[in-house]
């Protein structure tokens, strides 16, 4: 019904051409002829206008609704502003007061050569202070509680004892307080377990008065402590040294690499080849290898990488894309301290095995001896024992008239023949019993190797170089 009057009222307009000034259709709609006395015209002339006045309405508070918007947001900014200089104005009237400021007063009253130390475990508590917060707010932006994400700071936050034990023998590292190859023989624990391979290493430190950096800084003149050692700067030294510039000698000369480590933190050598001992270019921690509690350059994290089996600081986008490929992975320090105690656990072994195995072949190099020995006197007593029947043969000739030159050269040749004959024979039976006792030390490793086929750990292997068995980590 109302789209046909709808209908009628266009038509009746259009038939009565009706006159409307386009300046006043803005604001107000009019009628002409015969539908000035329609009331359905007038009716639906009222709505029209009530519809303008609505429509005026409408634009006029959204007007004053913007104009009201951005004097709003005038303020605000004003006020974000005030409000940022009284949290700076704050901030600066308690910097005194923060837990930095407190902690650098406690640490200007601490030797000199200890600060940095200090500052390290300040960073360290920081660092476990951040990660916690962290964890705090992953869980509240992923719709945790409140009980959550407490639970998740206090995890991330958490700093347990062998961890600390571990960042400090690293700080102590890293300030010239402590030699690192020193600090690997202790447990997580900060003790040391006094084994055979724990005595091997800590024997490796002083064991020669002329390698003490204290005794070469205090007698320069001592040329025996100097020339003893003197080599070539391309030297190949043998396994386990390596070559050293010496400053006050101005020579070079093949040591340990615990002497080596020394003598560079006393300043009293070089190492010419710094590969020699590999440390990690993006680590802010150079004198410590690489591990889970380094601190990395900017923009670089540490991941444990399988190939190499060592941690590693490498740019975050890079250790992203080798995690998802399986190629590394990421460790907390927790299970790399326990690590380190299993290690430490597997070089004993593997020292004591090889001790084990190095007194079996001791043991049969002895063997060897005395059977060289043993047919070593048996060819002795051939050649005394023909000596000895030529003496008697020589006699029966003096005592004998009977017995011509002829048959006693005949007797002595055929004597001497038998002679070397007979230690022909031995040289044959001393060379099969070496063969024999080696074919038996052979086998007897082959065993021991055997033994340790599927072993996870260790494993025997035939170092070529020395003709021996030798045990090593898998």
């Amino acid at each position: 019904m109302i789209l046909a009057l709808s209908f009628v009222f266009v038509t009746n307009l259009q038939s009565g051409n009706a006159q409307i000034n386009s300046a006043e259709q803005s604001k107000q709609t009019t009628l002409s002829g015969d539908l000035q006395n329609n009331p359905i015209a007038q009716d639906i002339l009222e709505k029209i206008e009530q519809t303008k006045q609505w429509i005026e309405d409408l634009e006029k508070r959204e007007y004053e609704r913007t104009q009201a918007q951005q004097e709003l947001e005038e303020k605000r900014v004003i006020a974000l502003e005030r409000l940022n200089q009284d949290l700076l104005d704050w901030e600066n009237l308690w910097a005194n007061y923060t837990s930095r400021a407190a902690f650098e007063r406690f640490v200007e009253d601490k030797p000199p050569q200890i600060q940095g130390v200090f500052w390290d475990q300040f960073e360290f508590k920081e660092m476990k202070v951040k990660a916690g917060r962290d964890a705090l707010k992953e869980v509240i932006a992923n719709g945790g509680t409140l009980s959550e994400a407490r639970a998740a700071y206090h995890k991330a936050a958490e700093t347990k004892r062998i961890e600390l034990i571990e960042m400090n023998a690293q700080f102590n590292v890293n300030h010239n307080l402590a030699y690192y190859s020193q600090q690997l023989l202790f447990n997580s624990t900060g003790q040391i377990t006094l084994n055979n391979y724990t005595k091997s290493k800590l024997a490796e430190y002083y064991t020669d008065y002329r390698s003490d950096p204290e005794y070469l800084l205090a007698n320069p003149n001592d040329k025996y402590a100097y020339e003893s050692f003197s080599t070539e700067r391309d030297t190949q030294c043998r396994d386990g040294y390596i070559v050293v510039y010496r400053l006050p000698s101005s020579d070079y000369t093949c040591v340990t690499e615990s002497t080596a480590e020394m003598w560079e933190r006393q300043g009293i050598g070089e190492i010419i080849d710094p590969n020699e001992i590999i440390f990690d270019e993006n680590s802010l921690t150079p004198a410590v290898k690489t591990n889970p509690g380094t601190k990395c350059k900017d923009r670089h994290m540490v991941i444990y990488i399988f190939d190499t089996k060592e941690y590693r600081c490498v740019l975050g986008s890079f250790a992203e894309t080798w995690i998802e490929e399986g190629t590394a992975e990421l460790h907390d320090l927790t299970h790399f301290i326990l690590e380190k105690d299993k290690q430490k656990e597997i070089d004993n072994q593997v020292f004591e095995l090889n001790q084990e195995i190095n007194d079996l072949y001791d043991l049969h190099t002895l063997d060897q001896i005395q059977l060289k020995k043993q047919y070593d006197v048996m060819y002795k007593e051939a050649d005394e024992l023909t000596r000895q029947e030529e003496k008697n043969i020589q006699k029966k000739y003096y005592s004998s008239e009977n017995m011509t030159k002829n048959h006693l050269a005949s007797q002595i040749m055929e004597l001497r023949e038998n002679n070397e004959s007979n230690k022909e024979q031995i040289l044959k039976d001393k060379s099969q019993a070496l063969e024999d006792i080696n074919m038996e030390m052979h086998k007897k490793m082959q065993k021991m190797a055997e033994q340790f086929k599927n072993n996870s750990e260790i494993k025997l292997i035939w170092n070529s170089d020395d003709s021996k068995y030798q045990a090593e980590q898998r």
